[in-house]
């Protein structure tokens, strides 16, 4: 039974994954410095309470699955510094302290666009890092672009303030909402709002799970749908989900947002991926999980 290391396992990708290898029967290892309502711990062998950013660390798996790190962009502009001590030295750390053939790692598909933020820009050097010591050791590796993540399986969710458009319209078909805003209703694409890729955690979980016994050691793989869906149609299909005709204010553009979040024409989406959910499902699980929320949490305003 192999043993696999997921850092950043209390987080909203960590949690899916560890449920999921333990179903597939491998021995799981957790690492992360916080706890959330995403409680894995009966599907793990040991909890790790490490802090990556410090190297005091040891351990040998078959794989280590690295998705700990910092991911806000607005966060990463303000505070550059916890975003190179938390992502590139964390990393590092990791990739040092932590023994296997096989490391895989979470970056982004902002990384695309690398002098969108500090966020993309420690991605990408944590992309060299991992290629650069994969090659000194002789181990293998998977790099994974993540584009646009929704959806969940119905016992973990999105954790911390929703700022994901799927959620934040879940919130508001909830009720959680008064209303929501449509930023941007004036860009060159078929109805005038933002494109953006979706792909369903479960999904994005299987392809991360199938680089374990195939490590891929190229450049990087994109994790996506491999087509996009507009802002206003992510709205349509919350109301249709839900039978709910929430209130949406459409206002300017939001500076920073591109206008698309798609594969590159000249890249390709990546072997590993079979996306057998749809957006109705990403929709749906998030709007049931935010029914859930308000009924025992309460809302958010």
């Amino acid at each position: 039974m192999k043993k696999i290391l997921v850092t950043g396992a209390y987080g909203y990708i960590g949690s899916h994954t560890v449920k999921k290898l333990a179903e597939y029967g491998y021995k799981v290892y957790s690492l992360d410095i916080s706890r959330s309502t995403n409680n894995i711990s009966k599907y793990v062998e040991k909890e790790l309470d490490f802090d990556i950013r410090v190297p005091n660390f040891y351990g040998e798996y078959d794989a280590v699955i690295h998705l700990a790190g910092l991911l806000d962009v607005a966060e990463s502009v303000l505070k550059p510094w916890d975003y190179v001590n938390s992502n590139i030295i964390g990393t590092k750390n990791v990739l040092e302290n932590f023994k296997t053939d096989n490391f895989i790692f979470a970056s982004t598909a902002a990384a695309f666009e690398p002098l969108s933020s500090p966020y993309a820009q420690t991605k990408i050097m944590c992309e060299s890092l991992i290629r650069e010591h994969a090659k000194e050791k002789e181990t293998n590796y998977t790099i994974f672009r993540f584009f646009n993540i929704a959806g969940n399986n119905g016992e973990f969710s999105q954790i911390g303030k929703a700022t994901h458009l799927i959620r934040i319209a879940a919130e508001t078909a909830a009720g959680i909402r008064p209303h929501m805003y449509l930023y941007g209703t004036d860009y060159d694409t078929r109805d005038g709002t933002c494109i953006r890729d979706f792909i369903h955690v479960m999904d994005l979980v299987e392809g991360i799970i199938k680089a374990i016994d195939n490590p891929k050691n190229t450049k990087y793989e994109c994790l996506a749908s491999g087509h996009g869906s507009t802002c206003r149609e992510v709205i349509d299909t919350m109301k249709k989900v839900s039978k709910i005709d929430f209130k949406v204010i459409e206002t300017g553009r939001r500076e920073g947002d591109p206008v698309t979040s798609l594969i590159p024409p000249d890249e390709k989406k990546s072997d590993f991926v079979q996306c057998k959910l749809t957006l109705e499902d990403m929709c749906l699980s998030a709007y049931i999980t935010e029914l859930f929320n308000r009924k025992n949490l309460g809302g958010v305003g």
